[in-house]
């Protein structure tokens, strides 16, 4: 029976190693079955020995494990897969593959939305400018009709001989109550039997009720239906979000691509991590310690992103990450890499693509322990049922904020009064 040697790698959830006493380990996951199944099939028995850590620091975990490969003559392979690229293959032999699928983006949950300008939120800035400066030519017209009115030959009140000014603050102000009334739904009255008094009043009206139902019903809505910051399901969502960041590992192909690009939406991203060296990590440890501080988003395959986002919710009770949707990335397929001009590379061929084509893989990957039920983490919360539910302090904060606002200027408006009257007796 042969013996061989290979490198054991770290990189939950398909492979994991439990330290023990005395420099011991016990490697488990879904390479170390595939390594099991392989040394039944060819007859070989298989010794696991762990990567020089001062390599690890030196060139990140995959980095260290292909570099060793090459130059250490008592070792065979790696018992985890990876990717093709020019680099590995120059210094290591792979195998068919064993493996592929497509890539996602680990990210944040969105939060919802500050509350506190809400009552702002259901018009845009130049709606709200527009309908301020619609109030003047209303209550203008309405002042100038009055006092036409007022002045005209068949008007026979007794008031014409009164002070202009404060009759003219007097009316202005009841007509700008009334408009400031209607707008915000609470009603009034203006008595004029003149036919161009209320066809003006009855085209404010009319405008205003347009105005307060779309109001109403946006502000509604938003209370029922917590509107959610946007989420990131693409390089360019990411690449736009100022609160989250992108992570990358330097020893991944999709991480290399990234950080090597020159030009499009991998420069961009590749421009950031660099200016944040935190960004860049080398290792599974470091990567996860990262990404729980909830501000960077993390591309790799979606099995691997998948068993992260469970694997956290079973950690904290709820979901804080989720899923992007698959990112139009083809890095290809996944294989083994042996010795450079190893014999044993084409054995392992014939018996990979046979493991291939008996669906074992996946089925391990689809039962990997380390995976909790967390569908709702995954689940589509646009057809979640709904209900009702109280409506909280959050919702209505607004309100208050605008209450505190008009009780300030109210005081502040009291003080004014109380020394200007001061002021004036002082006078006397």
């Amino acid at each position: 029976m042969r013996k061989r040697q290979a490198y054991g790698l770290e990189q939950p959830p398909y492979d994991n190693l439990i330290r023990g006493p005395n420099g011991t380990f016990t490697f488990t996951g879904v390479n170390y079955k595939l390594i099991s199944w392989m040394s039944t099939k060819f007859n070989f028995t298989f010794r696991l020995i762990l990567i020089n850590q001062t390599l690890v620091e030196k060139y990140g975990t995959h980095g260290a494990a292909h570099y060793q490969l090459a130059s250490e003559e008592n070792v065979d392979s790696i018992t985890s897969t990876f990717h093709l690229t020019a680099d590995r293959v120059a210094k290591n032999d792979p195998t068919s593959f064993i493996w592929t699928e497509g890539m996602t983006l680990i990210v944040p949950r969105p939060e919802e939305e500050n509350r506190l300008f809400a009552f702002l939120g259901p018009f845009q800035p130049m709606v709200w400018l527009l309908i301020f400066i619609s109030l003047f030519p209303v209550i203008g017209a309405m002042t100038f009709f009055t006092w036409l009115y007022k002045h005209l030959h068949w008007n026979n009140d007794a008031t014409r001989g009164n002070n202009f000014t404060r009759w003219f603050t007097t009316i202005s102000s009841s007509h700008m109550i009334y408009v400031i009334n209607t707008l915000t739904n609470q009603g009034g009255r203006e008595a004029f039997n003149r036919t161009s008094f209320r066809i003006l009043t009855g085209i404010w009206v009319l405008c205003a009720m347009v105005l307060v139902n779309c109001y109403t019903g946006i502000v509604t809505s938003s209370l029922t239906t917590p509107k959610m910051k946007p989420t990131i399901n693409s390089f360019e969502d990411l690449a736009a979000s100022k609160e989250v960041g992108i992570v990358l590992r330097s020893d991944t192909t999709i991480g290399n691509q990234i950080l090597k690009a020159t030009t499009g939406i991998y420069k961009v991203l590749g421009d950031e991590a660099r200016r944040n060296p935190n960004q860049i990590v080398d290792n599974p440890f470091k990567l996860t310690a990262t990404l729980e501080t909830g501000r960077y988003a993390y591309p790799y395959l979606h099995s691997l992103c998948y068993a992260f986002v469970c694997s956290q919710y079973e950690k904290d009770g709820k979901c804080r990450f989720k899923l992007s949707k698959l990112l139009p990335v083809s890095i290809g397929f996944t294989s083994l890499y042996f010795k450079k001009g190893s014999s044993f590379t084409k054995d392992m061929d014939k018996g990979l693509m046979e493991l291939w084509e008996s669906g074992l893989v996946r089925l391990w990957i689809n039962k990997i322990h380390s995976i909790p039920k967390a569908q709702q983490c995954f689940a589509d919360t646009k057809r979640g049922v709904t209900r009702v539910v109280p409506i909280q302090l959050s919702d209505l904060i607004s309100a208050f904020f605008i209450l505190a606002i008009g009780i300030g200027l109210a005081t502040l408006s009291f003080l004014l009064e109380i020394i200007q009257s001061k002021f004036r007796r002082e006078r006397l």
